[in-house]
């Protein structure tokens, strides 16, 4: 008993040392040159001016290391809800080689994340897979973890995680923690999309205290959070003010567009209408919060619907993929409001939730309906394969709940 109390002991002590500042919340973010280029977010509690990337060529064995070279870090200090003060760090990592594996670490010179790995995208279209999630948002840590977990299973080959908004509840640092506990696994090899919904949004606040409603709810503004930025190193090609919020990536044969749907639409609309003209991909799909056709009976957002609609119609966007309604709710093909056929021109509405927040699933335009559910939490492996995309709706448990194949 007295040597396993001393190694008991040693294991313990030389975990403290380690963690004294360890570079945490790690997360790989895609850039507008997906090919060629990514981002890398995390953070340290103290300061460190060196912060910085080792970054090389994964191989079979070890030796890959010796043949890194080091990024320097841009830090900033941001001050969380609650305690000190914390360093988040990112870098953008450029001249990379399409379709190559890499291995990476951060750190500083005390201490030292460990070795992980990310895949460029290829310079042309190619078949891929990817993962979405609607609703984060509650319970993070003890329930959305086995969604994340599922998800990273089934879909182990997936080249992206893409999410529409409502990250977290609130947006506070012990949440986000929350999130990295339950996804930072894959978020530091698997890079991210992101989008911000309602609960994305910064408190509204007067004389430094937060502005409370006639319910004494905390009121939002329309601003993003700061903890938002903080961890996230986002493509900025979107319409002015809405760097990191609203953004396109041009994937593998696919254009992604992610767009901030909290109020304001107009100029969003604006830029959405562009980027679709401007679009060469075989393939497009565009990312946001809000529903055009809800989930619930109670809900009908026609400014998002009259806004994003006409412009998803002129454009024949394949998949549009929301959140924010807490059931699932699966569209025909759809042109100007009304079902087409499976051959046609049109666009496919999905609402979906990730966590264990869910209302009843009553769409209002249920006749527009080909599958719905509610109490689920769900992710959905997306692949893409020339001229076939193929989507699936799974549960945290597995269990295949819709599917469909759009086919050009």
């Amino acid at each position: 008993m007295t040597a396993l109390r001393s190694l008991t002991w040693i294991a313990l002590g030389c975990l403290v040392a380690r963690g004294a500042d360890q570079p945490e919340r790690l997360i790989l973010n895609l850039t507008a040159q997906p090919a060629t280029s990514i981002a890398i977010t995390w953070r340290t509690s103290g300061p460190h001016p060196d912060a910085r990337v080792e970054i090389a060529v994964a191989t079979d064995t070890a030796e890959f290391a010796q043949q890194a070279r080091t990024v320097p870090a841009r830090s900033e200090v941001f001050a969380p809800d609650r305690g000190a003060p914390v360093h988040h760090h990112s870098a953008l990592l450029d001249g990379l080689t399409p379709a190559t594996r890499y291995a990476y670490r951060v750190g500083h010179a005390k201490e030292w994340s460990e070795w992980n790995q990310f895949e460029t995208a290829a310079a042309a279209t190619a078949p891929f897979r990817f993962v979405w999630f609607g609703d984060p948002q509650d319970n993070i840590a003890e329930h959305c973890s086995r969604t994340f977990r599922e998800a990273a299973r089934a879909a182990g080959d997936a080249r992206l995680w893409l999410f529409s908004g409502d990250l977290c509840s609130e947006p506070e640092d012990g949440r986000w923690g929350e999130l990295f506990q339950a996804a930072g696994f894959v978020f530091r090899q698997v890079p991210v999309l992101m989008t911000p919904g309602n609960h994305d949004l910064a408190y509204l606040r007067k004389d430094g205290a937060i502005v409370l409603d006639e319910k004494g709810k905390k009121k939002r503004g329309r601003e993003v959070s700061a903890i938002w930025r903080a961890h996230l190193t986002l493509p900025e090609n979107g319409p002015p003010g809405e760097a990191e919020t609203s953004y396109l990536v041009d994937y593998q044969g696919v254009r992604f567009v992610l767009i901030n749907s909290n109020a304001p639409l107009e100029a969003k609309a604006a830029w959405l209408d562009r980027v679709l003209t401007e679009n060469r991909q075989p393939w497009s799909i565009v990312a946001f919060h809000h529903p055009l056709y809800s989930s619930g009976r109670t809900r009908d957002d026609k400014a998002t619907r009259a806004a994003f609609e006409p412009i998803f119609d002129r454009h024949a966007v394949d998949l549009v993929l929301t959140g924010h309604d807490h059931a699932y709710a699966r569209s025909h093909k759809l042109q100007a409001g009304k079902i087409v056929p499976a051959a046609a021109r049109g666009t496919v509405y999905v609402v979906s939730s990730s966590g264990p927040k869910t209302y009843a699933a009553q769409p209002l335009y249920h006749h527009l309906m080909a599958k719905t559910g509610e109490g689920l939490m769900l992710f959905h492996p997306i692949t893409v394969d020339g001229r076939t995309l193929r989507f699936e709706a799974r549960t945290a448990a597995g269990n295949l709940h819709d599917a469909f194949t759009l086919t050009k």
